[in-house]
């Protein structure tokens, strides 16, 4: 469990804070001494997140090896005008959650009531971001949706921060200035689970945590309460509540090495030697701050412990291993203090085109010669040819191609579908679609697994997960599934760090089931695959035996309720090797035509959104409208949960909206937009 402050020092601070309230106009509810960063009158009041090195280094003594882990500690210092203030319901009160696809929002102020999905699925409940904004004396605040990687558990009372904190083992490369740039010798991470003011910058425990630049050891000028424009901002007393919780504008949040998940794990292979401990705090950049360039540290480390172990070197490939001539695949090397590659290159990481490679690789155990590495270069086929097609709305069209081994995409490059046809969904707008061939190189198929749901065991409610491990790249082909309900059903991939890294989402019949899944998954460990919303699948509750090896390319090495239980996924079919090149993108072309007649004419003739992509925080929707309308836009992220909403009643002629996309996450957003009864859509790319 966190260790809290005692209440003595809580007390003493709602007393500082409401004395000085009283004086200093700087509050939620008065801004009139509130300083911005740019020195305007107007502005978001936003927190910058940092990480600190002198908290690492010295907390508790430093970083602590025992045995086979290094344990750390990480303090999180907010050095921003603004406080970062995390809430489970929006400002009305209303919490939000996501059942696989599905987005639902529910009246509850106190937080406290439960929620399950309507199809009987694991709800994940949303939390949002409060940004305090000045506009001279005037104080206002507004919420955002967390992007994913917050989820609020009411069952626990507290908000879980699925990547808070990432931290890593590396070796440093000569060249590189960025350390989270070097090569990686293991991982771990923190899942925060009660973000709090746990010291001021001014307090003697955290004294020399927060500085203004904690990027670089041994750098940085302290900061204390009178270096804060805007201290205390948002009270100084965040705690574990189970509606609002945060870190105050020059305070810190401090999770102790000798809390549970604070800690690399070393691998056997890894000598005694000087290395470094590479710290990053909201690595994935959920929270919207003044600056996200700044979340991270790194602090040597000297391991002692370690055995005298054997050298090893060998050859990870970022992507296939099987390129179009002409093309390149980076290489890597596994960490070490020197690499010598049989091109004569002494990087950790190469660019390779077609060839045979090896890697000597000097670490503190000694050097070692990698296992030959072949990239092989494979054809570009030519271009498909196509026949487009003209429906009405609301219909769906049969597009047609010819080649040996088609793939069908979006306008956005996600791959919709396979084979020389392709069936599009109900469409109500003109939409173009793109086919490429691809010459198909076939790898190795492996099949491992628990074979079949043979045993005790029954249908499940979902929110438990496969854990497995990852030898080389593999191509995760398919599982089998039995399923209690016919239903669109989402399988999510999670990595070690509890990032979501890919998910495929299919209708389900009843019964047992093949799902075409097609995930490339890199080496790694502590991989994660479960069901998002719906499951009603069946799970083994005995008879289980871990581990259940995949040929020698993966493990599945427990379940997260343990080794008694085996979840939803049966019969892995896996592939190794395997490769292909694409010819170009050929474009498909729908027409959407309206065969309404005139007894609901469609009023919007054109419909434009711009810039896209867009990278300043606006777009443009422009709009031909022959008469009044009432027009409604919904904007949804790439996994269906809606995050923003606007509504312009009665508009005609050629209106220009504005869309303020300040604090969206980088990435393609769905826009669907109800114009009277009729459905229009885009994507748009937020950089």
């Amino acid at each position: 469990m966190k260790r809290f402050l005692p209440l003595l020092y809580f007390v003493a601070v709602l007393l500082f804070n409401s004395g000085s309230d009283g004086f200093a106009q700087c509050n939620t509810s008065n801004a009139t001494d509130c300083l911005c960063k740019d020195g305007s009158s107007e502005c978001d009041l936003l927190p910058d997140m940092t990480i600190s090195w002198y908290g690492i280094e010295n907390y508790l003594n430093g970083p602590n090896q025992q045995n086979d882990r290094v344990y750390v500690t990480g303090s999180t210092p907010n050095i921003g005008h603004g406080p970062f203030t995390v809430r489970s319901t929006d400002l009305d009160g209303y919490r939000w959650f996501v059942c696989g696809t599905d987005t639902f929002s529910v009246h509850d102020p106190t937080a406290s009531q439960t929620f399950s999905c309507p199809n009987g699925g694991t709800a994940k409940q949303l939390t949002f971001q409060r940004v305090y904004h000045k506009n001279g004396g005037q104080m206002t605040s507004y919420t955002r949706l967390m992007p994913q990687g917050m989820t609020y558990h009411p069952n626990h009372g507290h908000m879980h921060f699925d990547q808070w904190g990432l931290f890593s083992l590396r070796l440093p490369e000569a060249g590189i200035t960025d350390p989270r740039q070097w090569p990686i010798v293991n991982s771990g991470f923190k899942l925060g689970f009660c973000l709090m003011d746990y010291n001021s910058c001014s307090d003697a425990a955290a004294m020399h945590h927060c500085k203004d630049d904690n990027t670089v050891y041994n750098q940085g000028t302290t900061l204390t309460a009178p270096d804060f424009p805007n201290y205390a901002l948002g009270g100084g007393n965040y705690g574990c509540s189970m509606v609002e919780q945060g870190i105050s504008s020059g305070y810190t949040d401090i999770y102790s090495e000798y809390l549970d998940g604070m800690w690399i794990d070393i691998p056997e292979e890894v000598c005694n030697g000087e290395y470094w401990i590479v710290y990053e705090v909201d690595p994935f950049d959920i929270v919207l701050e003044e600056d996200e360039d700044n979340n991270y540290t790194a602090v040597p480390v000297t391991l002692t412990e370690q055995g005298t172990g054997n050298p090893t070197a060998r050859i990870l490939a970022d992507g296939s291993s099987f390129i179009c001539e002409g093309d390149s695949v980076l290489l890597r090397a596994n960490a070490g203090i020197g690499y010598e590659w049989s091109n004569g290159k002494t990087s950790n990481a190469i660019w390779a085109t077609g060839g045979t490679y090896t890697v000597d690789v000097t670490t503190y155990c000694g050097t070692a010669t990698s296992t030959p590495f072949v990239v092989t270069e494979l054809t570009q086929p030519s271009a498909p040819t196509v026949d487009g097609d003209s429906i009405c709305e609301g219909d769906q069209a049969i597009l047609s191609a010819s080649g040996q081994d088609l793939v069908w995409y979006d306008g956005q490059g996600e791959i919709l579908g396979t084979g020389n046809t392709y069936t599009t969904p109900p469409l109500y707008t003109s939409t173009t679609y793109f086919v490429s061939d691809e010459n198909i190189q076939p790898g190795t198929v492996s099949f491992g697994g628990k074979t079949d749901n043979s045993g005790s065991g029954g249908y499940h409610e979902g929110g438990q997960a496969l854990i497995f491990d990852v030898h080389e790249q593999l191509n995760l082909r398919q599982v089998t599934i039995y399923s209690g309900s016919a239903g669109i059903r989402t399988i999510e991939l999670y990595n070690s760090v509890g990032a979501l890294i890919n998910y495929r989402t299919s209708f389900v019949p009843e019964g047992e089931f093949d799902f075409e899944l097609n995930m490339v998954i890199e080496p790694g460990t502590g991989y994660q695959i479960t069901v998002g919303g719906l499951c009603d699948l069946y799970r083994n509750n005995a008879g289980t035996n871990y581990p259940y090896q995949i040929s020698d390319v993966a493990t599945i090495t427990t379940s997260t309720a343990g080794s008694d239980y085996y979840y939803y996924f049966y019969n892995w079919e896996v592939e190794v090797g395997s490769g292909s090149c694409l010819s170009p993108l050929v474009e498909v072309p729908v027409v959407v035509n309206n065969c309404t007649g005139v007894e609901e004419p469609e009023v919007l003739r054109s419909l434009s959104v711009y810039p896209n992509p867009t990278g300043d925080g606006r777009a443009t929707v422009e709009m031909h409208l022959i008469s009044g309308a009432d027009v409604e836009l919904n904007i949804s992220d790439q996994f269906g949960r809606q995050v923003q909403v606007y509504q312009w009643p009665s508009v005609s002629g050629n209106p220009k909206k504005t869309l303020d996309l300040e604090g969206l996450k980088p990435g393609v957003y769905h826009l669907r937009f109800q114009v009277n009864n009729r459905f229009h859509h885009r994507k748009l790319v937020v950089k």
